[in-house]
């Protein structure tokens, strides 16, 4: 099964918070099975997150960055077709979060589930959202 990571679920992974991760996630990204993909937009959601002070990551940017690759997570860069993509996805009221947005998109475009705690996502239709509730 192919599945991208929702930011949060990579700062709690990088960070060690393991125990904020539902079960259901932390098993599908655990098996072997799971091929796991995040979107190189969830660095710059990071990125401009710490420089507004909305955000801070123990062991650094650089780090979430290394460790990520290290642990074999697939970077998938800015595409066209994920932009072309955003563009044409349904816009709900109660989440405009253009991260979110993006990585919805990029699953879309990639048929991949999302690894996320984020409820919101189950808005739009065809999202395959995996966490513990």
């Amino acid at each position: 099964m192919n599945c991208i990571l929702d930011t949060h679920f990579l700062i709690f992974l990088g960070c060690g918070y393991d125990n904020r991760i539902g079960q259901k996630a932390l098993d599908v990204y655990k098996d072997p099975k799971s091929k796991i993909f995040v979107s190189q937009i969830s660095f710059w959601e990071m990125a401009i997150k710490i420089n507004i002070g909305k955000l801070k990551i123990p062991i650094g940017l650089k780090n979430v960055i290394i460790h990520t690759q290290q642990a074999g997570i697939e970077i998938i860069p800015v595409r066209n077709s994920h932009i072309l993509y955003y563009q044409s996805l349904e816009v709900h009221e109660k989440h405009k979060d253009p991260f979110d947005r993006y990585i919805i998109s990029t699953a879309l475009c990639e048929d991949m589930r999302i690894i996320s705690s984020d409820s919101k996502l189950d808005l739009y239709s065809n999202v395959i959202r995996i966490w513990d509730e």
